[in-house]
C-alpha cells in the first residue's frame, strides 16, 4: 500500500495517535500532586492558596508538563488583565477546555505545549493572542456560544470564531467495530466529547453485529464518524454527505488520516462549488481500497439520490434543533433508515 500522504496542516496518522494514547496526558513519577481547585472558587480566592502569580503550582521540573488547573488559571489571569473577566468570577467562568486530542480520561491531564483549546464567550482578539503567547500549553483560542455549524439550510449558518493559533484538534472514537481518530476543525464544528457507549455508536455496534454494514450512507455526516466507522465494520460502500462545506473538508481529512485504518489506496478531490452551505448534491471525493468504496458528497440530504446510488442502510444523524422528517421522507429508497 501507498504511504500515507498527508494535507499540509499538520495532523498525525490515526495509528501513531492511537499508539501513544497511554502515556499521553499521564504524570511522571517527578510531577507534584494534582491541585485539585474546585472550578467554582474566584480567582483570586484560587491565587491565595497557591496558584497563580507567584503561587506554589508549578509546571513539573522533570517533564515540564502542566496540570490543567494550571493551564487554565494563567489563561483567566490574562482575562483579568484585558478587564473581560474579575478575580471574584470563577475559574469555570473562562470557558470549556478541549484537549487536543480527546478521549475518556480516567485522571486530570498534564499538558505538554499546544496540547489546549479554549472555546469561551466574552474573548477578543488581543487577549486571546496574549494567551497563547503566555501560556504554552494552549494552542487556540475560540470565541463561541450554541452551536456552531447548520440546522435549517433557509437560514445563515452559526458561527464560532478562531481568535488566535489553530483549532485543529481529533477526538478518539472506541467502539466494538475499533478505533478511529476523528480529526476537526473545532471553531467549525460541534463539540461532541468522546465517551465510552456513547449511545450513537452502540447504536452502530448493534446494526454491525446484525450485519446491516454493507452499503450505507451517514447523510448528516459532520465529520464522518458514524459513516468511516461503518467503513472499518467492513462496509463494501459508504457515502458520506454533509451541506455544511467545513464539515465535508473534514471528513475528506480523516479520510487522509484513517486511510490505513480502513485500507484505503486511492483519495481523488474533486472541485467544489463556491459558498459554505450546499443544495444540490456534489461529488467531493472519493475513495477506494481492501474491497471498500467511499464518495463524499456536499450538498442537501434531501436532495442526495439524486446523485448518488441508494443505500442498503441510511444512517441520519441530526443536527441539534434540527428538523429532518423531510430528510427521513427523502431517505426511503433506501432499504433501511436509522435515526441515531
Amino acid at each position: 500500500m501507498p504511504s500515507a500522504k498527508l494535507p499540509a496542516e499538520a495532523i498525525a496518522p490515526a495509528e501513531e495517535v492511537l499508539a501513544r494514547l497511554d502515556l499521553l496526558y499521564m504524570a511522571c513519577p517527578e510531577c507534584p500532586v494534582e491541585p485539585g481547585f474546585d472550578k467554582g472558587e474566584p480567582l483570586s480566592s484560587l491565587a491565595a492558596s497557591g496558584g497563580g502569580r507567584g503561587g506554589g503550582i508549578r509546571r513539573c521540573s522533570g517533564c515540564g508538563r502542566a496540570p490543567l488547573d494550571l493551564v487554565m488559571m494563567e489563561a483567566m489571569e490574562v482575562l483579568v488583565d484585558h478587564n473581560l473577566r474579575s478575580p471574584t468570577d470563577p475559574l469555570r467562568s473562562i470557558g470549556w477546555p478541549l484537549v487536543e486530542v480527546g478521549y475518556p480520561l480516567a485522571y486530570p491531564p498534564r499538558l505538554g505545549p499546544d496540547e489546549l483549546i479554549i472555546v469561551g464567550e466574552r474573548l477578543t482578539r488581543k487577549a486571546a493572542a496574549e494567551i497563547i503567547a503566555r501560556v504554552p500549553e494552549i494552542k487556540g483560542v475560540i470565541r463561541g456560544g450554541g452551536v456552531p455549524g447548520v440546522a435549517d439550510l433557509r437560514a445563515a449558518p452559526h458561527r464560532w470564531e478562531l481568535l488566535a493559533g489553530s483549532d485543529l484538534r481529533c477526538d478518539v472514537v472506541s467502539s466494538l467495530i475499533g478505533d478511529l481518530v476523528i480529526y476537526k476543525h473545532q471553531s467549525k464544528i460541534h463539540v461532541e466529547f468522546p465517551r465510552q457507549s456513547a449511545p450513537k455508536m452502540k447504536i452502530l455496534e448493534e446494526l454491525y453485529f446484525r450485519g446491516k454494514l454493507t452499503t450505507v450512507s451517514d447523510v448528516l455526516c459532520g465529520p464522518g464518524t458514524l459513516g468511516l466507522s461503518a467503513a472499518l465494520g467492513g462496509a463494501e460502500r459508504v457515502v458520506l454527505n454533509d451541506a455544511w462545506l467545513p464539515a465535508v473538508k473534514d471528513a475528506i481529512l480523516n479520510l487522509e488520516a484513517n486511510r490505513s485504518l480502513l485500507g484505503i489506496d486511492r483519495i481523488e478531490r474533486h472541485k467544489l462549488p463556491g459558498g459554505e452551505v450546499g443544495a444540490e448534491s456534489v461529488l467531493a471525493a472519493e475513495a477506494d481500497g481492501d474491497g471498500c468504496k467511499i464518495e463524499v458528497y456536499f450538498g442537501d440530504a434531501e436532495r442526495l439520490f439524486s446523485r448518488a446510488e441508494p443505500t442498503d442502510l441510511c444512517l441520519i444523524d441530526p443536527f441539534p434543533g434540527m428538523k429532518y422528517d423531510r430528510i427521513v421522507e427523502a431517505c426511503r429508497v433506501c432499504g433501511e433508515v436509522v435515526v441515531v
